[in-house]
């Protein structure tokens, strides 16, 4: 499906629904909320979180003294057990809970969940979140306002990642907050949810369960055009791209003038075709193209250089090459179209 990178989407495999949730109580629609990860206007895709905010510590949660630990998230929401009481308690009762996030540098930044609501386009609970600004000494809003000055929900994901890499952290201690116009919070939102550790896909009438873990690691490496899987992004915001997937989550538009520019694993891009930009940044790739950085840093990575691309129809990315490869982590598990800017 089209995107812009970010990627804000005009379709995605979330069903848009009529009625009324909890966010039209305070004039929010759902759909309004959900804009912020389907609408062309909203994107954020070279960020992986929308701001450095990565691992935060979910034993030692407090909340007017009380302590919660065991903070897990059960694929819609967050639920926590209170140290008091040891009474688990759902995502509703964790509204005003104070947090500490981990920021890259290893400094600590303190969280508040301001609100905490179900969202039934996405049908998932999210959050609100306010972090202490330590320079205007006021609490300002984790992933900012969109254009209609409503703040920008976040998800929780129950992995951290390392930083500068992106990889992923191995402590299974701490969790991420991801604003959902964000790589890693759109990503789970358009179906690659990493908690899924079981989806079945069947081929030729057998059936086996896959851990889209490493989908949504793939599609993160995707959105943010991080070729080489060393958390170095090439794109800008609001760059158009046409992404796709092994199990159907998202299919083709195929639309005049994209070409395919790469598939995609965990560990970032294969058998590249083509840049989505020939600079995306500057700032980060000093005098060399996009192209150039792929052919200094990764160059296997690339089409030319790999002779299993020369033909596409043997990619790993159809069942029929790829459903029954014993690692899955070899597999193509994505793609996308794009032109070059």
């Amino acid at each position: 499906m089209k995107f812009t990178t970010g990627l804000a989407s005009l379709a995605v495999g979330l069903a848009l629904v009529s009625g009324c949730g909890p966010n039209d109580a305070n004039g929010i629609s759902d759909q309004d909320i959900a804009a912020q990860w389907l609408s062309m206007a909203k994107d954020n895709s070279s960020q992986i979180n929308g701001v450095q905010v990565n691992g935060i510590r979910y034993n030692g949660i407090r909340y007017n003294g009380i302590r919660y630990n065991g903070i897990r998230y059960n694929g819609t929401s967050l639920a926590g057990t209170r140290e008091d009481q040891s009474v688990e308690v759902d995502s509703t009762a964790l509204t005003g809970v104070d947090m500490d996030g981990d920021l890259s540098d290893g400094s600590v930044l303190a969280l508040k969940v301001v609100s905490t609501q179900w969202n039934s386009v996405a049908s998932q609970y999210l959050y609100t979140i306010k972090y202490y600004n330590e320079d205007t000494s006021q609490w300002t809003w984790l992933c900012g306002t969109d254009t209609g000055d409503v703040p920008i929900a976040a998800i929780p994901i129950m992995k951290a990642y390392l930083h500068p890499t992106y990889d992923l952290d191995g402590d299974t201690s701490r969790f991420t907050f991801s604003c959902v116009n964000a790589a890693v919070g759109k990503c789970a939102l358009w179906g690659y949810v990493p908690w899924q550790t079981s989806y079945a896909e069947t081929y030729n009438s057998t059936t086996k369960y896959r851990d889209l873990g490493l989908s949504h690691q793939s599609c993160q490496r995707l959105v943010r055009g991080d070729y080489c899987g060393n958390g170095l992004s090439h794109t800008r915001n609001g760059t158009p791209i046409d992404v796709y997937d092994t199990y159907g989550f998202m299919n083709p538009d195929n639309e005049a003038g994209n070409t395919l520019e790469a598939d995609w694993r965990a560990d970032g891009a294969h058998c590249i075709r083509h840049t989505r930009w020939g600079t995306a940044d500057s700032t980060l790739t000093p005098g060399e193209t996009d192209l150039q950085y792929v052919q200094r840093v990764c160059p296997s990575r690339l089409a030319a250089n790999d002779s299993s691309c020369n033909n596409e129809s043997a990619s790993t990315f159809y069942k029929a090459n790829g459903f029954d490869l014993a690692n899955q982590a070899t597999r193509d598990l994505l793609r996308n179209q794009s032109y070059q800017h």
